[in-house]
């Protein structure tokens, strides 16, 4: 399919939408009711556009490279992706190559997604500072990376018990699954990497996770180009407010 031969589509599938809200408006005659439902479904049939494709075209996606490479993606990285996605509203998928799209609602995904590339790097680099002063004196490696991930994971719980989950309206629901049924219609489940499992934990790995809830609850996010001012947002008493305010200032 060309390019032109896309938006024309798109154009068709706009005006349906359109008409359809037209057919539902409280306040239509039932006349002009019945004339826009009439009209979308000639449209519909003449375009072969379904109900479902009507229905994903009110979501999107943003898509960020912040990912591991692996097939499977460490739990404390999964997890991480699945607070932000929570947190806007959005659907989660991750890809082999390493990225990971958020699903949802216009301008929410972009938001979901920068705030994820944000938190990353921050766990990251507290992960590597983790490593060089309280790790230093593991000699085996990997029980430093398996200890590492221990902080990982309370890291990101720590900043989970600050954030709040963004309500999701039925109709964004299924805007979101009739997007990734029609974008994605091979999903298979993913298993995140975890080192840690089945192991009876220590006293002093329940110290690194520990550690790093504490280093969590002092995460930041800095609203950034696109989304708001500059100063910094920090996850506290009112979590991503002031991102999920941006992100309000977006909407159409």
């Amino acid at each position: 399919m060309s390019s032109h031969d896309t938006s024309e589509r798109a154009r068709r599938i706009e005006r349906v939408r359109k008409l359809l809200a037209v057919a539902r408006d409280p306040g239509a005659t039932e006349h002009e009711a019945a004339t826009a439902l009439a009209m979308a479904q000639r449209l519909m049939e003449e375009g072969g556009i379904s109900d479902q494709e009507c229905r994903a075209h009110d979501a999107c996606e943003n898509q960020t490279e912040r990912g591991t490479r692996a097939n499977d993606p460490p739990k404390w990285e999964n997890g991480l992706a699945g607070l932000i996605g929570r947190a806007f509203a959005c659907d989660l998928i991750f890809h082999m190559s390493g990225r990971w799209s958020f699903i949802g609602i216009d301008p929410l995904p972009e938001v979901a997604a920068y705030a994820f590339d944000v938190l990353h790097r921050q766990l990251s680099r507290a992960r590597r500072t983790y490593i060089a002063e309280k790790l230093k004196r593991v000699t085996v490696r990997a029980n430093k990376v398996r200890r590492a991930d221990l902080f990982c994971d309370g890291w990101v719980a720590g900043v989970a018990k600050t954030v709040n989950r963004m309500a999701r309206r039925p109709e964004d629901g299924d805007a979101i699954k009739a997007y990734v049924a029609l974008t994605y219609p091979s999903l298979t489940e993913l298993s995140p990497r975890d080192r840690n499992a089945s192991r009876n934990l220590r006293d002093y790995e329940h110290r690194d996770w520990q550690s790093g809830r504490h280093d969590g609850q002092s995460a930041e996010l800095n609203t950034g180009v696109g989304v708001g001012g500059a100063a910094p947002a920090r996850i506290g008493t009112d979590p991503l407010d002031r991102l999920a305010e941006a992100a309000k200032g977006l909407m159409p």
